[in-house]
């Protein structure tokens, strides 16, 4: 072997290292930090667990964990949470207090699991969340949810997968085989918490000292597509959320925070720019000092909260940028926005 590439095969050897030290700071991360208790009697919530939504042909049974609040008049607004980890470790439970955040305020908060990427490469995560989605509406009218105002909201994997459920829905090639093919699995608004949406630029956009992917066979992108995006552009292209941005689109609320190490700021940056261009209706806002996963923390409750730059575009104009500041009525206040009646009609 010679020297340089000796060398370079230390610098990649030190750099999976550095990978598997971030992936696992992030893991052990991930809802350790409790969130403040309620203020306030909190309203009733009734949670039914363990609810069967899909048996795909790998994988076994897929579950999701309903949310229901007491007392709403009416058909009730639903947002489905979508979990991170990589598209390796989809289970319930990860993130946020789902019963105050946003139960306890009238919307149903549907916790779901999608198959592992360890279990089926993609687009096998795609077909599941869109089998979600399907299901939620096969039971709407038994359940009190409203079956025409459905939110998506994810946090990194769940991100990503948040972000093609808006830019999927009506296109038959990515609804799978998971159950309830009668059912549209299309959404009304989406956020996506720092989800990758270029995965042919992940390693270009991350940020000095972030993860390097198409080095490391661990990694998630590469468990993802079955390899590294270098040698597999077309699965990379085909599960990258910018790659289906053609026309206006859901509403999007896109948050990332500034000091992301394992997925940029600059994918984000991409998505938002994909959707301006395309005429949708888009917020990018970035979180300064913000590290990844901050959804499964207590950031959204967090006093003082996060500050925050605000990007707005709709209709194909920017806004002028705005300060902010991280808070769970950011968020809130979107899907009130998007998804009920008395604020959308």
């Amino acid at each position: 072997m010679s020297p340089r590439a000796e060398a370079d095969g230390l610098a990649e050897a030190e750099q999976r290292g550095r990978n598997a030290t971030l992936m696992q700071t992030y893991v052990e991360g991930l809802a350790t930090t409790s969130p403040p208790g309620p203020t306030a009697p909190a309203a009733a919530v009734t949670v039914l667990r363990d609810l069967v939504f899909s048996e795909p042909g790998t994988g076994g049974e897929l579950r999701l964990d309903l949310y229901l609040p007491e007392g709403v008049p009416g058909p009730r607004p639903v947002i489905v949470w979508l979990p991170g980890g990589g598209w390796q470790r989809a289970a319930r439970g990860m993130g946020p207090h789902l019963g105050r955040l946003f139960a306890q305020h009238g919307y149903a908060m549907a916790d779901i699991e999608y198959r592992s990427s360890r279990t089926a490469l993609w687009p096998a995560q795609l077909h599941d969340v869109k089998a979600a989605v399907r299901y939620l509406r096969s039971v709407a009218q038994d359940r009190g949810l409203d079956a025409e105002r459905i939110g998506a909201w994810g946090s990194s994997a769940g991100g990503h997968l948040a972000a093609l459920l808006g830019l999927t829905g009506g296109d038959p090639v990515w609804e799978g085989n998971g159950g309830h093919a009668a059912y549209p699995s299309d959404v009304q608004a989406v956020v996506d918490g720092y989800g990758p949406a270029d995965l042919l630029h992940m390693d270009a956009d991350s940020l000095p000292g972030g993860v390097v992917n198409d080095i490391d066979p661990s990694s998630p992108p590469w468990g993802l597509l079955g390899g590294p995006t270098t040698e597999h552009p077309e699965p990379a292209s085909q599960a990258s959320p910018v790659s289906h941005v053609s026309g206006p689109t859901a509403p999007f609320l896109i948050l990332h925070g500034d000091a992301d190490l394992l997925v940029g700021p600059r994918q984000s940056e991409r998505l938002f720019d994909a959707l301006h261009g395309a005429g949708s209706e888009a917020t990018l806002v970035s979180v300064h000092g913000a590290g990844h996963g901050f959804f499964n923390t207590d950031a959204l409750e967090r006093t003082p909260p996060l500050a925050t730059t605000v990007h707005t575009t709709r209709s194909g104009e920017r806004a002028q940028d705005r300060s902010g500041a991280l808070t769970s009525g950011l968020v809130e206040r979107f899907f009130d926005l998007h998804l009920r009646r008395h604020f959308a009609d």
